[in-house]
């Protein structure tokens, strides 16, 4: 019955994407009547060879047709250097997909990268907070970097083109165990300007046994054992109100279930924009691939004013605790302000940021950090410096615990890192110096430096570095290059 009520669904979707097929024919047939190509060829390769490191290549190809159709080819390839000497160590991965322009719909097979419902419901806590901004429509891309293809999947996603103000589409991962992970979105156009969007992700698998690396291990060894994931994303946007929201729940056999759900909302109006998001985790929740990512809570407010010459203020403060109504015992907060574009003035401020965090989870040891940054233009000279200090104290078994951070206290020293940069750009190239110094408490100072250059043109850029580390007393170098010919 479900494989019916699926094969269903796709032929109705390929019945209205073809449909739109036959009505963009007239257009591109229009649009190909001046040109005398019907097929255009894009190639594309970069790449970097660094000294006692790696040499790592990326070859992308692709053919596009008319009707918005377009076929690709990629090749990623990772080997110690020199490459010749290590062919049994290296690894490659190869990518093929098909795709078309007008509805974003695609079949793509090898080792991908997922957005949207999918990527927000995994790893939850090494993410940035589920602003508004976040919450994308779902889809995937092939990686552009090498990996083991024992991870390559099967991925198609049809998008029907919109019909009046509605539009649906549907998409299917299918990995090298057949398991399958089911996406069903559909998107509505409202009056003033709204929009609504829904979606529907649910899967089923069977996840790897898992065993101990040694006796003492602290990962226990599990068996083969069946996994349930589903999910529900909902996001309503206004010009002046705009809401989302996840909701995920997992059944692991012999672990549990649990719930994972995340809310963000955006009032905004003319330059400014004032953000509100939350979220929370129960300990036995799991993401589709088996991870735990553990409990927590998570809120977090962030204000924005844009204004003329490209002014831009921002601040934002994000509060973490170990679970749902404990205290708040981590924080990060931040603040960021672009100056107005000022080409009269020869020595300007381009922008400087600061930023705060604390993280109490051990009340015998609380880290605080404190961070500042700022970026200048000097005529034709851009001069960036960076500044971080890290400190940490301890309080009392009974103290309060405030989540921000506290520099009236008495705190020990624990690291500064200083990172400063001056770039210049000289007609078509560019020249970059960069220095960075680390002390570690009784520790010896960790000097690195670096100087480039960049030469950019039709083509692509192609770049040097030369790297100088203190501890081994040796420079290195680094070869870099991005080539892109349309024929």
């Amino acid at each position: 019955m479900k494989a019916l009520m699926l094969g269903k669904i796709i032929f109705t979707l390929a019945m209205l994407t073809a449909a739109h097929f036959v009505s963009m024919a007239g257009a591109e047939q229009t649009d190909l009547s001046g040109r005398n190509k019907l097929f255009e060829f894009d190639v594309l390769e970069s790449g970097s060879w660094v000294e006692n490191g790696d040499f790592s290549n990326r070859l992308d190809m692709r053919l596009y047709a008319p009707l918005g159709l377009s076929l690709r080819g990629q090749l990623n390839s990772k080997y110690p250097v020199p490459p010749w000497d290590h062919t049994d160590k290296g690894i490659s991965a190869l990518g093929t997909g098909l795709y078309h322009k007008y509805t974003g719909s695609r079949l793509i097979y090898g080792r991908i990268e997922t957005q949207g419902l999918l990527k927000r419901t995994r790893n939850i806590w090494s993410r940035a907070a589920p602003w508004f901004e976040s919450h994308s429509v779902s889809n995937a891309d092939l990686r552009t970097s090498a990996g083991d293809m024992e991870t390559a999947v099967m991925y198609m996603d049809l998008l029907t083109p919109v019909i009046g103000p509605f539009n649906a589409y549907l998409s299917t991962e299918i990995d090298k165990n057949a398991n399958t992970i089911f996406t069903y979105g559909a998107g509505l156009r409202l009056p003033f300007k709204s929009a609504f969007r829904i979606e529907v992700l649910s899967t089923e698998r069977q996840l790897e046994e898992r065993k101990m690396d040694a006796w003492f291990s602290d990962k226990p060894y599990l068996p083969e054992r069946k996994m349930k994931f589903y999910a529900l994303s909902a996001v309503f946007s206004n010009p002046y109100f705009s809401f989302a929201g996840d909701f995920a729940h997992s059944e692991i056999f012999a672990w549990g279930m649990d719930l994972y759900a995340n809310i963000a909302l955006k009032f905004g109006a003319g330059p400014w924009r004032l953000s509100f998001a939350a979220d929370g985790a129960g300990e036995r929740f799991s993401g589709f691939d088996g991870y735990i990512p553990g409990s927590g809570f998570r809120s977090a407010a962030q204000f924005v004013w844009e204004g003329r010459r490209n002014m831009l203020f921002r601040t934002s403060s994000v509060l973490r605790a170990a679970a749902w109504q404990k205290p708040f015992d981590r924080s990060v907060t931040s603040v960021y302000f672009r100056f107005p574009v000022n080409k009269s003035s020869l020595l300007r401020i381009n922008r400087v940021s600061l930023a705060m965090e604390r993280d109490a989870q051990s009340w015998e040891r609380i880290m605080d950090s404190f961070s500042f940054g700022a970026l200048f233009s000097a005529g034709p000279l851009r001069p960036d410096f960076n500044i971080t200090i890290n400190q940490h104290t301890a309080a009392s078994l009974g103290d309060t615990i405030y989540p921000y951070p506290n520099y009236a206290a008495d705190h020990e020293f624990e690291s500064l890192k200083f990172s400063g940069g001056i770039s210049c750009m000289i007609f078509f190239v560019t020249l970059k110096g960069a220095l960075s110094y680390n002390i570690v408490d009784e520790k010896e100072a960790h000097i690195t430096s670096s100087i480039s250059a960049s030469v950019s043109g039709k083509l692509g850029r192609f770049g040097l570095k030369l790297n100088n580390d203190n501890k081994t007393g040796k420079m290195s170098y680094t070869v870099s290059w991005r080539l892109q010919k349309l024929f």
